[in-house]
């Protein structure tokens, strides 16, 4: 499993610690949690992990060189064995420490020069070390041929965009070839792990989910007196049928439908055929200058029996507003007459017949004789003069 998961000889591995170069064995304290540290690494550049450990309040007790990483892991490995037996590590959990906590004793049980006495002595009990490689170590890019790693994502369905990254877990630019789109994969994700092209997963898993739903959901649309004429597409997107009622095809989604809406939108008053809404426009006294347009939110160019030209709406027709500003209001609240009498009540005399809704502007005569404009919001709001009467009563 581990040469199938990428791994192969400890020495020449690109990641972890160099067994075969330089490194240290180091024993760390650290005052508020009170705990002991035996560690190895290369103890090198900014990203070291003995510098990573001093960030968190660590303070080196000692360290020693060792010619290869692999003398310095068997000493690390014999002097842990020994705080093992002793029941001594390990002392924090991984909340506290993510990183090396298998490696920590108490200080109040054990003390860093106690720790360190024992890296002395495996260190002179063990055998000669390994020897130190020579040269530099191998990088991942050395260790996979990149023609090789392009003709996997081949086999695995990616076209590789752009040359092998360098290393297995880098994002590499291929192009799915079953759906064709675009996406960063990484070369071991493919390779070990059998990783596909979400957009195909998502449509497999639309396409298994929609053949479990498809009886229940052709049932729920023949009970709500429509017939499907194509298989089930999902939930969400339109389904073209047949209404039974009316004969007419519609698309609902199955979504609304099983949540109680009617289906068929001729039936429901939220179309029209154009014979029908033609008709009503012309009982509303507006005559169509082309054709309908198809919704009943659609703006639709019309002539009112006044001669003035309007853009309308068919559910403004139905909701009693016919859209010209020429020709006075209808199906507002207040009747016209008693308008009237309450502009009268006010000392307001109308010069014009009311305009159909209490916010629109009305003119009308003053008891001073001045003309003026005002609503009929504004006298019900207790208005009985008008500007000139009012700087009048000041003077």
């Amino acid at each position: 499993m581990k040469i199938r998961a990428g791994g192969g000889c400890k020495f020449c591995a690109t990641h972890g610690i160099d067994l075969s170069g330089q490194s240290k064995v180091y024993v760390i304290t650290h005052q508020e949690w009170k705990a002991v540290k035996i560690g190895i690494g290369a103890c090198t550049g900014y990203t070291s992990r003995l510098i990573q450990h001093e960030r968190q309040g660590w303070q080196l007790h000692q360290a020693r060189e060792y010619t290869t990483g692999a003398a310095a892991y068997d000493v690390e490995q014999a002097v842990l064995g020994r705080l093992r037996q002793a029941g001594l590590v390990p002392f924090l959990t991984s909340d506290v420490m993510p990183n090396g906590w298998t490696e920590t004793c108490s200080a109040t049980r054990i003390t860093a020069a106690e720790v360190w006495t024992m890296v002395d002595e495996e260190t002179r009990s063990a055998e000669k070390p390994y020897a130190p490689r020579v040269g530099g170590r191998p990088r991942a890019a050395v260790l996979i041929d990149a023609e090789a790693a392009a003709a996997e994502m081949r086999a695995c369905g990616y076209e590789p965009l752009v040359p092998y990254p360098g290393r297995t877990n880098a994002t590499w630019p291929s192009r799915c070839t079953t759906c064709g789109h675009e996406g960063r994969p990484t070369f071991n994700a493919v390779r070990n792990a059998g990783q596909r092209c979400r957009i195909c997963r998502a449509k497999e898993t639309q396409a298994k989910r929609a053949a479990t739903n498809a009886p229940k959901a052709q049932e729920t649309m023949r009970a709500a007196g429509l017939e499907p004429l194509e298989p089930y597409p999902g939930s969400q997107t339109p389904w073209r049928c047949r209404c039974t009622t009316c004969g007419r095809e519609t698309s609902p989604t199955y979504s609304n439908v099983n949540s109680g809406s009617k289906g068929c939108r001729f039936c429901a008053l939220n179309s029209a055929t154009d014979e029908r809404a033609s008709a009503e426009v012309r009982a509303a006294g507006l005559e169509p200058l082309e054709p309908y347009p198809g919704r009943t939110t659609d703006r639709w160019r019309c002539r009112c029996s006044c001669g003035n030209e309007v853009m309308t709406r068919l559910s403004s027709v139905r909701s009693g507003t016919t859209g010209c500003k020429k020709c006075p209001r209808s199906g507002g609240r207040t009747d016209p007459a008693t308008a009237a009498a309450e502009a009268r009540a006010a000392g307001f005399e109308p010069l014009e017949p009311y305009p159909g809704k209490t916010t629109d502007r009305w003119r009308c005569r003053c008891r001073c004789s001045t003309a003026i404009t005002l609503t009929l919001t504004s006298i019900r709001g207790g208005r009985t003069a008008c500007g000139t009467c009012s700087r009048g009563a000041t003077r």
